[in-house]
């Protein structure tokens, strides 16, 4: 099973932002989030956000994936190409907000002009997978661990399966399911 997360228009280079990516790759969630955690770039923080949110995906996939079994499998950062934050022109209508954090920057020009120094922006992949050949290659064993306690159902998840079990059981014997005479309780 795999999961997949796509952080889109990073505002940092690529090449400085595949300095942490191969810091995880290949390597288990636990021990990628811990490394994220304690790495001091500037991007480490937004692919922590991106490791957790490709977690949060496996879960919540048909299969349910445990998250201690998950693998780092590949984690690609490509370039998204450099562009200006704004023209000459439009600067006095930048709001407040660019103004303080996204702040264009200036290369002085032939003739007292100015020019806009572009910025770079990447796109980052993460992909996680538990599969036996994958956490094979990142020196894991094959088979994921299993958990060491097992959660009993509540009591509301047992009287759905109860129910579900009296409603097939009457449906494979052609009979209508039973009905009883109890009257629910009061609070």
């Amino acid at each position: 099973m795999e999961a997949v997360a796509r952080l889109r228009h990073y505002r940092g280079s690529a090449q400085k932002v595949r300095l942490v990516a191969d810091l995880i790759r290949m390597k288990p969630v636990g021990k990628a989030i811990d490394t994220l955690r304690t790495t001091r770039r500037r991007c480490s923080p937004a692919i922590l956000k991106l490791v957790e949110s490709a977690v949060a995906n496996a879960q919540q996939s048909e299969s349910g994936a445990d998250a201690d079994a998950l693998v780092v499998k590949m984690i690609t950062v490509d370039e998204a190409g450099r562009k200006p934050l704004q023209r000459n022109a439009m600067i006095r209508a930048v709001s407040n907000y660019k103004k303080r954090f996204a702040r264009p920057r200036f290369m002085s020009g032939p003739q007292g002009r100015m020019w806009l120094v572009p910025r770079p922006f990447c796109h980052v992949t993460v992909v996680l997978s538990d599969e036996a050949t994958v956490r094979k290659a990142a020196g894991l064993p094959a088979e994921a661990p299993k958990p060491l306690v097992k959660k009993k159902p509540g009591r509301v998840a047992q009287a759905v399966a109860a129910a579900g079990a009296r409603g097939k059981a009457a449906q494979k014997s052609g009979a209508a399911a039973p009905k009883t005479d109890k009257k629910p309780k009061k609070p």
